[in-house]
């Protein structure tokens, strides 16, 4: 089965709350994001700000993500895919504070206009049901939206092995002699 996955990229909301940093940290999280839907699928991800576009030329299985998440569990991307390739015809990861870090669909024409936005979810998601589409659900997750975040998403990397976004790894000043002292080893 082939695979499609497009990372949203996130940079302009970011630059709304980040500021001037913006652009360092939306770069790190689409490379880090990158590199963990290629070792997870084994296919590059295509990176888009417009996903009307992108989405609607594609016929395979296609698994959007939020270029602010550059945590994301890999089991998530595998499940999504596994989801899609068992029948179900569309698949959400909804975000703690609204909004979704993943959208999929065995079809791109079943998901028709995606919702970009936390006022468009609820109708969309209601128009999936409506029309008798199977929807599934991926385990909630958070995004990176705030500066705050930014230790939210430093105490999250520690849990998760050391090939997990090396890149915002680096940006937030984990290395793994910090780590260590740390936890005191």
């Amino acid at each position: 089965m082939q695979r499609t996955t497009l990372i949203l990229d996130r940079s302009s909301a970011l630059r709304e709350t980040f500021g001037i940093e913006a652009s360092w940290w939306s770069n790190a999280f689409v490379t880090d994001l990158q590199a963990l839907v290629l070792r997870v699928t084994g296919i590059p991800a295509h990176i888009t700000t417009t996903i009307q576009i992108a989405a609607g030329a594609i016929e395979e299985p296609l698994l959007i993500l939020s270029g602010d998440t550059p945590h994301l569990p890999e089991n998530r991307i595998r499940d999504a895919y596994t989801l899609l390739a068992n029948g179900v015809d569309v698949v959400i990861g909804l975000c703690d504070r609204g909004g979704w870090y993943a959208l999929g669909a065995r079809q791109s024409t079943a998901m028709g206009r995606i919702p970009v936005t936390l006022e468009e979810l609820r109708p969309w998601l209601d128009g999936l049901q409506r029309r008798g589409l199977q929807v599934a659900h991926l385990p909630l997750w958070f995004r990176i939206t705030y500066p705050s975040d930014l230790a939210t998403l430093a105490v999250a990397l520690r849990t998760m092995p050391s090939n997990y976004a090396p890149t915002t790894r680096h940006l937030l000043g984990d290395s793994a002699n910090a780590l260590e002292r740390e936890w005191g080893a």
